[in-house]
């Protein structure tokens, strides 16, 4: 059933930060939406002054809580069609069109075998956000996760207050922001991928790493970690946007 297009009507926006707000949506034919924390919805959208459906790829923020409702958390855009669309036109009340969730960007079955590093930068952070809030409310056991959240300023974080509850309520979990335009503020500073990657260098077994965010971001992190003989799907996930 997921392959064919879904109703959801938007009922609340939260400008999480000014260029990054979350969108919540409701897909009423359903009581309770079911997913994996981690996959995706496709939003199709009539933009006006656009001929065919703008449609885009969103990772859910939320994790699946026995609702009917998904969480976007989406990165306004300069000439974006679908942020300019969301951020300028949508109103609560109003429909979209979706498919999913779906994809394969999900937690490994046990979770007690390995390291996870989680590297995101921006609105990446959102398939992470569902994971943990997942592994929280289900009491799911895990091994080690680190959460590098990528960013330029301290106040682009997203959903500071949540990690750091989750922080202090998972003791193997830890939250790391890394700002690249911002000094003395107490958050690690630079390029995220400096930060795990000395991490990786120092540990004598290898963690499975996701990294979800822009491609150049992606693309980098990957080319590090092949120098380290890390190899695809068995020891790095990724998932793309931009």
């Amino acid at each position: 059933k997921r392959s064919i297009m879904e109703v959801a009507v938007l009922k609340e926006i939260i400008k999480e930060t000014e260029k990054n707000w979350r969108f919540v949506f409701e897909s009423p034919l359903y009581d309770k939406l079911d997913f994996i924390p981690g996959q995706l919805v496709q939003i199709h959208a009539n933009v006006p002054g656009e001929d065919l459906p703008v449609v885009r790829n969103y990772s859910v923020a939320s994790c699946p809580d026995g609702t009917n409702k998904f969480e976007l958390i989406i990165t306004y855009l300069t000439g974006g069609k679908m942020s300019e669309y969301l951020f300028d036109y949508i109103q609560v009340g109003d429909e979209i069109l979706y498919k999913g969730p779906m994809g394969i960007f999900t937690l490994p079955e046990d979770l007690t075998k390995r390291d996870i590093i989680f590297v995101s930068t921006g609105s990446g952070v959102s398939p992470f956000r569902s994971m943990i809030n997942f592994i929280y409310e289900n009491k799911v056991p895990f091994k080690n996760i680190k959460l590098y959240f990528g960013t330029r300023l301290t106040t682009d974080i997203l959903y500071k207050e949540e990690f750091e509850y989750l922080e202090k309520e998972l003791k193997n979990f830890e939250y790391i922001p890394v700002l690249s335009r911002e000094k003395d503020t107490g958050y690690k500073e630079g390029h995220v991928h400096e930060h795990y990657l000395k991490l990786i260098d120092e540990s004598p077994n290898k963690p499975l790493v996701y990294f979800c965010g822009w491609n150049i971001m992606i693309d980098q992190g990957r080319q590090e970690l092949k120098k380290r003989d890390f190899q695809m799907m068995k020891d790095i996930r990724v998932e793309i946007f931009g």
